[in-house]
């Protein structure tokens, strides 16, 4: 019976312990769930600030020269000799090159004689015309043999007439073979040498006007083609001088559409300077048109108006920036501030608000870091 007890009052014990310690496992849950680690918020301000607003599109195209004139040859030949090169200056009338003319020079022979003869032969006619005139008077010859003198006079007259337009066309052809500048300018193309092979309409030379002065042709996207004007400002670069910015004004709009990599575009002119001449037709450049800017305004980045402490959404359509406060309300160290605004540019958009001034800190970023431990 003495061992029965004993053995009861043992399990009671053990009982009792178990007890404990999981009231002490329940307490040390509870005090690590109460002390332990939390997420830190660390937030990141910039200053509202005066200055300039900037709305821009990017975009890119081709330079060529403003004024340049392609030419031709108007005959067929043989090129026998070049008189410029490359990047030569010439003056207009130059001469820049000559085509064989021997063969032109056989025929201007041979329709010289022609008209020669057809000359005689008019002034042949014509005297005979004058003395079946005389005989007619005299009832020496019939109606109809001064009918026929009348006829081979305007047929010597056709004659004359033919042979005066082969002729003339002879020597347009000779003249022709003397190549000249149309314009003075620059030579930046030169495609025939001595001894090839001239044909009609085959370009020549290429003469441009004027390399102080370029065209930028840029491409723009159909979404954005609605807000380019005649007159904006626009800065480029290109890849030979990638330190150097480049300035234009749009001068041009086209309204025909063209189609670039699937994607339909329309196409303005960029006159700019090229005073320096650094810039060479052809070139690739990458532009930024100014649509809209403003100077001296109240402004903030862009990034202050997608960041909300709360992490809900305004549905209100109204804006709202997140001001730096010095005392913490609902632990968030900012109050909402309602604003109005104006220009939503590149960086920075343009803001109205009784509530903010120059030098104000706004919130423009929150990064939560792991947790950390407080201490007991």
């Amino acid at each position: 019976m003495q061992i029965i007890d004993s053995l009861k009052n043992l399990a009671r014990r053990r009982a009792l312990l178990g007890v404990m310690a999981l009231a002490v496992c329940l307490l040390a849950f509870l005090l690590t769930r109460s002390c332990g680690g939390r997420e830190d918020v660390v937030y990141q301000y910039d200053a509202v600030s005066k200055g300039e607003v900037i709305k821009s599109i990017s975009v890119s195209g081709t330079l060529d020269v403003v004024n340049s004139y392609m030419v031709l040859s108007k005959i067929n030949g043989v090129v026998s000799q070049v008189f410029t090169d490359y990047n030569q200056q010439v003056g207009k009338y130059q001469v820049l090159a000559t085509i064989d003319s021997s063969e032109i020079d056989q025929q201007k022979l041979r329709v010289s004689a022609q008209l020669e003869r057809a000359k005689l032969d008019l002034d042949g006619a014509q005297m005979d015309l004058d003395t079946r005139r005389k005989l007619f008077s005299e009832n020496l010859i019939s109606q109809k043999d001064l009918e026929q003198s009348e006829f081979n006079l305007k047929k010597a007259q056709a004659a004359l007439q033919q042979y005066r337009i082969e002729y003339d066309f002879v020597m347009s052809n000779r003249d022709n073979t003397t190549i000249v500048s149309p314009a003075a300018g620059t030579v930046i193309s030169v495609d025939i040498r001595p001894m090839d092979i001239a044909s009609v309409n085959k370009r020549l030379f290429v003469i441009a006007e004027d390399l102080r002065r370029m065209n930028l042709t840029i491409n723009v996207d159909e979404s954005d083609i609605g807000r380019i004007e005649k007159g904006q400002k626009v800065t480029f670069t290109v890849s030979a001088y990638p330190n150097d910015k480049f300035e234009g004004k749009i001068d041009q709009v086209r309204f025909s559409p063209i189609t670039v990599g699937g994607l339909v575009v329309y196409q303005a002119v960029v006159r700019c300077d090229n005073s320096a001449l650094k810039l060479k037709p052809g070139m690739t450049a990458t532009a930024i048109v100014m649509i809209s800017q403003k100077q001296n305004v109240l402004r903030v980045p862009n990034q202050a108006f997608v960041v909300n402490p709360f992490g809900r959404e305004d549905d209100s359509g109204k804006k709202y920036l997140w001001k730096k406060q010095g005392s913490a309300i609902e632990k968030i160290p900012v109050v909402k501030v309602d604003v109005k605004a104006g220009l939503v540019g590149d960086s920075y958009t343009e803001v109205e608000s009784d509530m903010l001034k120059q030098g104000d800190e706004i919130l423009v970023r929150m990064d939560r870091k792991g947790k950390s431990k407080d201490k007991m």
